[in-house]
């Protein structure tokens, strides 16, 4: 009997044992392991280096130095010095890689894996009881707060930080987390709603801040700190709309780049200079600063943020009249913002993904430790009958069954999730080409309206004038006369296009007005007759709702106005509070739906069926040869 008991713990250990092992090793998780299992160096408050910690400050440096050149090799070489020091369980170690990774989400605008990067530092220094460990990681929480404009809690964190920096007469945290203080009052218009009254007072309190960070910096003679001190108040004072007090602050700053080896703080510096300059109207030396920035930040590599540079440079080149180059660098800023933008999109994309792939390999796992446990139970099964006869068998025949069962439904479970999760791509992958295309045929329109529709009519304008005031002879009155009409049916037929392709009353006065005016814009002369009819109440949904309602008619009427030979097209729309329907038939000649997407003539179809997918609507499609077309459109409206 003993025995048997013997079995049966030995097969407990290693149930616990295997699943244990399932648990999900994470950065928080082996934080906590650690702090709760203790650490070797517990008396020790400071990393003093030693043997043990050569490679993992060798890696903090390699990560730092790649930080602004490659950001993917700066990831990981911080991971790499994460790894060894929790493989070493050395908690100072650890708390300065996840610092140092905190920092390396910061740059990236990552903002919760920072704060519980710098969270999980602080929880282990907090444990050694290193007070300037616990106020440089509060400073860096209140910098994570500062970028999420959150004003409140940046300001609770730096003040913290300042207060155990004052009591530990520590002079270099106490300069730097003034500066932040100073930063934080000078953005704070940016996070909370503040009149010109306030404004000022927020602007002269940074400028206090940033004083008291420079006089500090000067007692340990840091010449970085110093110089940042007075491009921040020359950078205050411009927006304060001082610029000739922001010039000699900011020449400080200047001759002290000039002398000094830090390309970054240099381009940053010059960037405030041309700022100023831009104030005094002064635009030569306005371009002249951004130039000389923007030389120094392609020669190192310092290209992040540099689209606001170009949208800066092209003010002032516009105000001197060089409109080209103007032009060239505000395109820099578009390309690279739009850039941005889209990388963004891409981002979300490819998270999921990398989730949805994650999830096919757990599953594929799952399915492969499935089939090795079968096995294993079926060897442990047989050691049973042996040693357990009829007792053991009845066990682990009952334990067989109830671990298949469980693995069935884990994988059960495995398959919808991924499911799910295709749906939810393409689903993310078609609403985001809609936002695209939506967002350019806005931009186009605008830009055709606004631009080239202004440019027709200071034409029309003109030559109006020049018939008015020059002396034309008779026969060249006929062709002045005709150059006009020919202006105004070029101002009407772009005013018509930029309507189609963003149109204004539908912003302004709904679905319903939208189509009508459509219907009257495309109505031939002739043949097909093009009738709306409206049926429910004029509701106005959403934006999005409406537009891609408009978009699937205009396409739809479109199609069979090219291709249907009808003589007749119906639009009938109902708009009810959770419905909107929209059916369009023609009596044309039809056409086989099964042949759509085997002959692929167009996109039309394939466009439509795009934007139904993205908001989750249902579309379907009637025709038969010589009978014409049904066509019908269901948006459910949440």
């Amino acid at each position: 009997m003993r025995f048997c008991l013997a079995i049966v713990l030995i097969f407990g250990f290693m149930a616990v044992f295997e699943a244990d092992a399932q648990n999900t090793d994470s950065l928080t998780y082996a934080i906590d392991k650690m702090l709760t299992e203790g650490f070797p160096k517990a008396g020790v408050n400071r990393v003093t280096g030693g043997e043990d910690s050569i490679p993992v400050l060798r890696y903090l440096a390699e990560g730092s130095r790649y930080q602004s050149i490659n950001s993917d090799s700066a990831m990981l070489y911080f991971r790499k010095a994460l790894d060894l020091a929790l493989a070493g369980r050395s908690a100072g170690l650890v708390s300065r890689s996840v610092q140092a990774l905190g920092g390396h989400f910061l740059s990236r605008e990552m903002y919760p894996e920072a704060m519980l990067c710098y969270l999980n530092g602080l929880k282990i220094e907090e444990k050694r009881g290193d007070e300037i460990r616990i106020a440089d990681l509060n400073d860096d929480l209140g910098v994570v707060y500062y970028n999420m404009e959150v004003f409140d809690k940046s300001l609770a964190y730096h003040q913290k930080a300042l207060d155990i920096y004052l009591a530990g007469q520590n002079t270099p945290g106490v300069a730097r987390v003034l500066s932040h203080l100073g930063s934080l009052y000078s953005s704070r218009h940016f996070c909370e709603p503040r009149n010109e009254e306030e404004k000022l007072i927020d602007f002269n309190t940074a400028i206090s801040y940033f004083e008291k960070s420079i006089n500090q910096y000067s007692l340990i003679g840091d010449g970085r700190g110093i110089a940042n001190g007075n491009q921040n108040i020359a950078a205050v004072y411009n927006q304060m709309g001082k610029p000739e007090t922001a010039l000699g602050f900011i020449q400080k700053s200047i001759d002290f780049y000039r002398q000094s080896d830090d390309p970054y703080g240099f381009s940053g510096a010059l960037y405030t200079l041309g700022k100023a300059y831009v104030r005094l109207n002064e635009f030569d030396k306005a371009i002249q600063a951004f130039r000389e920035s923007e030389e120094i930040g392609l020669k190192h590599n310092l290209i992040e943020g540099i689209q606001y540079l170009y949208e800066a440079i092209a003010y002032p080149y516009y105000a001197i009249g060089d409109y080209k180059n103007a032009y060239l660098y505000y395109i820099r800023y578009m390309t690279i913002r739009d850039s941005v933008y889209n990388s963004e999109k891409s981002r979300q994309i490819i998270e999921l993904e990398t989730k949805y792939q994650s999830e096919v390999k757990e599953n594929k796992i799952l399915r492969l430790t499935s089939e090795k446990r079968r096995r294993n139970n079926i060897v442990y099964l047989l050691v049973g009958i042996i040693i357990l006869l009829g007792l053991s068998i009845n066990y682990y025949v009952r334990l067989l069954r109830k671990n298949r069962i469980i693995a069935d439904q884990n994988i059960e479970i495995r398959e919808k999730k991924i499911a799910e999760l295709e749906k939810e791509r393409l689903y993310l992958a078609a609403r985001s080409v809609m936002e695209g295309e939506e967002a350019e045929r806005s931009r186009l329109a605008s830009d055709l309206h606004d631009g080239l529709g202004g440019l027709l009519s200071g034409i029309k304008i003109n030559l109006s004038s020049m018939k008015e005031n020059a002396v034309i002879t008779h026969e060249n009155v006929h062709a002045f006369n005709h150059a006009l009409s020919l202006l105004d049916t070029s101002i009407s037929e772009l005013r018509r296009i930029a309507h189609n392709m963003m149109p204004e009353t539908l912003n302004h006065y709904g679905l319903k007005t939208a189509l009508e005016d459509f219907c009257t814009q495309v109505s031939p002369a002739g043949q097909p007759a093009l009738a709306l009819q409206f049926f429910g109440d004029e509701i106005r949904f959403t934006k999005e709702i409406e537009l891609t309602m408009y978009r699937i008619v205009q396409e739809l009427v479109n199609n069979a106005l090219k291709h249907s030979g009808a003589t007749q097209i119906n639009i009938q729309l109902f708009s009810e509070p959770k419905r909107l329907f929209a059916q369009v038939t023609d009596n044309g000649k039809g056409f086989d739906p099964a042949m759509i997407d085997k002959e692929r003539k167009g996109k039309g179809i394939d466009n439509i069926r795009d934007r139904v997918t993205a908001i989750n609507g249902k579309f379907e499609i009637w025709s038969q040869p010589g009978q014409g077309a049904e066509i019908t459109v269901e948006l459910e409206i949440s």
